[in-house]
């Protein structure tokens, strides 16, 4: 009977030891390395180009585009660090920041150079994800 109940024990013990290891593991992040975040940032500003001549951008609408991104990221890392701000606050200001953002660049670039510049971007996207 002791030696049963000794078995019994040592098997809750070795499988609660177990879930306990299996539980701490944290899912593990994707990180890249210098060397893959130059490689995608490379691809990312030649897509942009690509998509900027096609859309038919002259160098002033370019500059003033990328201005506009720079400050929709600075406006977004802020929003990011944000303490004070809830998960859904945050939700919503980030879409008024995009509203924003996508209104400035339709008045920049008018409505056909905005529907072709966002059509080659579509379909950069969906070329990287099939690529996948």
């Amino acid at each position: 009977m002791k030696y049963l109940l000794t078995t019994i024990m040592t098997i809750g013990f070795a499988i609660t030891g177990v879930q306990a290891q299996e539980a701490n593991k944290a899912p593990q992040e994707k990180t890249l390395s210098k060397e893959e975040k130059a490689v995608a940032k490379a691809k990312k500003e030649a897509d942009l180009m690509v998509a900027f001549k096609t859309a038919g951008l002259t160098e002033d609408e370019q500059q003033k585009y990328r201005a506009i991104m720079e400050e929709s990221s600075a406006l977004g890392k802020a929003l990011k660090a944000d303490a004070t701000l809830t998960d859904e606050q945050k939700s919503e200001k980030s879409k008024e920041y995009s509203k924003a953002k996508e209104g400035k660049i339709k008045e920049l670039l008018g409505v056909e150079k905005y529907k072709a510049l966002k059509e080659v971007q579509k379909a950069q996207k969906e070329a990287a994800k099939e690529g996948k």
